[in-house]
């Protein structure tokens, strides 16, 4: 693999076995991202998972695993199926064009290449991808704290849970709630409620550091962090450290509640393959002990 622009925000593909035509498609793709290359099809299955690409350009007839191949390797993965793919060909048969799409790629380009054609199909291919991209992200995304939202935690739940259970790994969960957050909103109004709903979901990140940690507004004031390969005790531990996190930011609550700060209740629970007989459970378990948490 060689690099052969600058980094940006874009990553291309190009898989060929004909180095000129590597350098042609290249030249032609000049200023729309950073490129990649592989020249067989092996090297191009490596490349898409680590690199993650925003498109392919796909050459069809290679030795060793076709183009058709490596299309159809890269659809069965959940990783690579979403990247759009752009068969570069010599082959006019009839038929053929049925047969590109009939694989899953997004379109093809005719060789000898036009420099023109290139670069406009795949710039607007990135453009579609990127608008996908962003919808996928904002229908995961809780609005207010920028955290994830509960349709992604239900999503990663399931996964993590499934994993936990398969590999017999640790799958510790983190329950949190704004103690009195009526009485706060109540008393300061919904904008400055919001501001501290936004106030703990950043020490929530701030607090959960590691990249497998998965920080989730649940709904309200309340709060989830998935935490994988994680026993209770370590889970304990960053619940504790939570709980110093929201007091060393003193926020004042309003005169009418238990305490004079901002403070939260954590409920905490792990993975037992022999009592969370599903995703869901892990969460009643969580939330019952949060809910003895608020009567302590």
């Amino acid at each position: 693999m060689i690099l052969l622009n600058g980094l940006t925000s874009t990553t291309i593909l190009i898989v060929d076995d004909d180095p000129s035509i590597i350098m042609a498609t290249s030249k032609a793709l000049e200023g729309l991202g950073r490129i990649v290359f592989a020249t067989d099809g092996a090297s191009a299955l490596k490349l898409a998972e680590s690199e993650a690409p925003d498109i392919i350009l796909l050459d069809v007839e290679m030795p060793g695993i076709s183009g058709f191949e490596v299309c159809h390797a890269l659809k069965a993965k959940q990783q690579t199926a979403n990247i759009p793919i752009i068969f570069i060909t010599s082959n006019n048969e009839s038929g053929f064009e049925e047969k590109v799409f009939d694989q899953g790629a997004t379109d093809y380009i005719s060789k000898p290449l036009n420099h023109r054609v290139v670069a406009a199909r795949t710039k607007a291919h990135i453009a579609h991808k990127k608008a996908i991209d962003r919808l996928q992200y904002l229908s995961l995304t809780d609005s207010l704290t920028g955290l994830n939202n509960r349709r992604a935690l239900d999503e990663k739940l399931t996964i993590e849970w499934q994993r936990a259970r398969r590999n017999r790994q640790s799958l510790s969960l983190l329950m949190l709630d704004i103690d009195e957050f009526k009485k706060y909103n109540d008393h300061f109004g919904h904008l400055q409620g919001d501001d501290c709903i936004k106030n703990c979901a950043d020490i929530l990140s701030q607090s959960a550091k590691r990249p497998a940690d998965f920080t989730a507004r649940y709904g309200g004031e309340e709060f989830v962090i998935l935490l994988p390969d994680t026993e209770i005790t370590g889970a304990h531990l960053l619940g504790e450290s939570i709980i110093k996190n929201i007091i060393k930011q003193a926020l004042p609550h309003a005169p009418d509640a238990e305490r004079e700060i901002v403070t939260l209740s954590i409920g905490c629970c792990a993975f037992s393959s022999s009592t969370n007989t599903s995703p869901e459970s892990l969460l009643e378990t969580a939330d019952k002990a949060l809910y003895l948490a608020k009567q302590q």
